[in-house]
């Protein structure tokens, strides 16, 4: 094959794969557009990452909008403060650089609330995480090219299928509804994917090129170690069980000095970043989820239940219910093709030493953290997201591998190349139908459009007098209300334990008040409150219902 058309075929590869992440890109914005409210931990994301006074609960007393929402964006001349980010998130379980990031962008823009900030912190890593896991996929099927004995055309075989399964593993990682709902969280998780997939790409090039020298590897990955351990800790588990597998590729390829210098870089990157942030060791060891993650590993009785959970939450939001297809087909081309093989007709499958340290990785991944993170729902995905996309790598490799095998007999080796083409678009339709029947379906969430019509209420009754009722266990559930709560000019927040007469002069002298109870057993007491200090209101109906709280009307 000339250089010439070579270079053609990268091209077309190339902006192929510019025009599917344009699509994809329009698709996040389409959804970002959709968004209309927020996660509890999305709120807290705003809050910690640009708290200028704190929030406090004082019963009886008013909070104005301004002392709520100061403590939610970042006010002019209070930009880039790290050292207040690292601070709070000390107080709390999380390492603190995706909150730099998302801090870094509230105070390019002093002042502004939006979605759009986390959405965009988020999109920037999902621009970076589809890069790479393109480069990892390229990367781990072009892994052998360099073996000897191989001819200019074979390469170019396996050049060729690399950028197909890049091409398709991108295109239905990209419109899965788990990745999509990933970029609207905002939390750390899209960033955690792109750590991941960094330490991958790292690994599959040294084992590509054989390139182990300190400035092309082994320095990259300290300060991917340090980067993606600061970012979220599970970062770690997935290095590990990858750090596991590639030394056992070195020894087995008898690079006995190799092995020593990756010790020291990855321990190089992970005592900086404790160093660094030293309430890590205190958040893994002895914090709340720490603690419960120990638990929940050491417990056998939970296994079972929570692997089915987890592979129920891929099969669901990424195939579409079609997994176990996937997997049976699999295994019948399997035995199908290794009967063939013992009769003769075929050689054997390989699937190279990437793949496997790509399998064990996620294997090891997938079952540790299966293990130990929440049981949260659909909303749980966000634990496993980062390995999504190789998990679909996995499966298309093992497929396309095995069925490519009956390629060339079934042609005679004629038309094997427009046959690959024409089997290359029947994955590619097939992923279209299954994440579009996904998206169609409903699967993508952390949109909350529900809070569409709640937030247009809210705004029409800007001016009201609103009350707000919480439970004394549960104060903290407050500021779940922000982004609703930060549209009125004031609130007033009265404990539902406190049974006292109100006589607040704002209160007793509306035509109209909106008060919002949090669920408990003194809820209807509590309205009774209202009604009696203020013998112009007579009627309460139920407006809204939004998580543990309820918005009344008293007029």
């Amino acid at each position: 094959m000339s250089t010439a058309w070579a270079k053609k075929r990268n091209f077309i590869f190339v902006l192929m794969m510019a025009l599917l992440l344009g699509v994809q890109l329009l698709v996040l914005v389409y959804y970002g557009n959709r968004k209309a409210g927020f996660h509890e931990d999305e709120l807290y994301t705003y809050y910690s990452s640009n708290k200028t006074a704190g929030l406090f609960v004082n019963d009886r007393q008013w909070m104005e909008r301004d002392a709520l929402r100061n403590d939610f964006v970042v006010l002019p001349g209070e930009g880039f403060r790290y050292q207040v980010v690292k601070q709070m998130q000390s107080w709390d379980v999380h390492p603190p650089f995706y909150y730099y990031l998302f801090h870094t962008a509230c105070s390019l823009f002093p002042g502004v609330f939006s979605k759009w900030l986390g959405i965009g912190v988020n999109l920037i890593g999902y621009i970076g995480s589809y890069l790479l896991l393109a480069y990892g996929v390229y990367t781990a099927v072009t892994c052998g090219e360099r073996a000897p004995g191989k001819g200019e055309e074979e390469k170019e075989k396996t050049r060729s299928k690399g950028r197909m399964l890049a091409l398709l593993t991108c295109l239905g990682w990209g419109f899965s509804g788990a990745v999509i709902s990933g970029v609207m969280f905002i939390r750390m998780y899209q960033w955690l994917t792109f750590f991941v997939l960094l330490c991958l790409g790292l690994h599959l090039r040294a084992v590509k090129k054989g390139d182990f020298r300190v400035r092309t590897f082994f320095l990259p990955l300290a300060l991917t170690v340090f980067l993606g351990f600061l970012t979220q800790y599970y970062y770690i588990i997935f290095h590990f069980f990858l750090a596991l597998a590639f030394c056992f590729w070195l020894i087995k390829s008898r690079k006995v000095k190799e092995v020593f210098a990756y010790g020291a870089a990855c321990g190089a990157g992970f005592v900086g970043a404790v160093l660094y942030y030293p309430a890590s060791m205190s958040h893994i060891l002895r914090g709340y989820r720490g603690t419960e993650a120990v638990s929940e590993f050491s417990d056998v009785s939970n296994t079972w239940e929570r692997l089915r959970f987890f592979y129920g939450l891929f099969d669901d939001y990424v195939m579409n219910g079609t997994l176990s297809w996937w997997l049976l087909g699999i295994c019948l081309f399997a035995v199908t093709y290794e009967y063939l093989r013992k009769k003769g007709k075929r050689k054997a499958a390989s699937f190279g030493a990437a793949w496997d340290m790509i399998l064990f990785a996620c294997a090891g991944y997938f079952f540790t953290v299966s293990k130990t993170a929440l049981l949260l729902g659909e909303t749980s995905n966000r634990y496993q997201l980062p390995i999504y996309g190789l998990l679909l790598f996995l499966i298309l490799y093992g497929a396309w591998t095995l069925l490519s095998g009956f390629v060339k007999p079934l042609t005679g080796g004629g038309k094997e190349r427009t046959a690959k083409v024409v089997l290359a678009g029947a994955f590619g339709v097939l992923l279209l139908v299954t994440e579009g029947l996904a998206l169609k379906s409903g699967r993508v969430f952390f949109l909350y459009e529900e809070e569409r019509e709640a937030m247009s209420f809210v705004q029409e009754h800007r001016e009201d007098t609103v009350v707000v009722f919480y439970n004394e266990a549960s104060s903290d559930h407050i500021w779940w209300l922000s982004d609703e709560l930060m549209e009125y000019e004031r609130v007033y927040l009265a404990s539902q334990g406190n049974q006292e007469p109100i006589t607040d002069r704002r209160i007793s002298e509306s035509d109209r008040l909106l008060v919002y109870v949090a669920d408990h057993e003194n809820r209807e007491a509590s309205l009774e409150l209202l009604l009696k200090a203020n013998p112009k209101l007579s009627r309460c109906q139920m407006k809204i219902e939004k998580g543990l709280w309820t918005l009344y009307e008293l007029k």
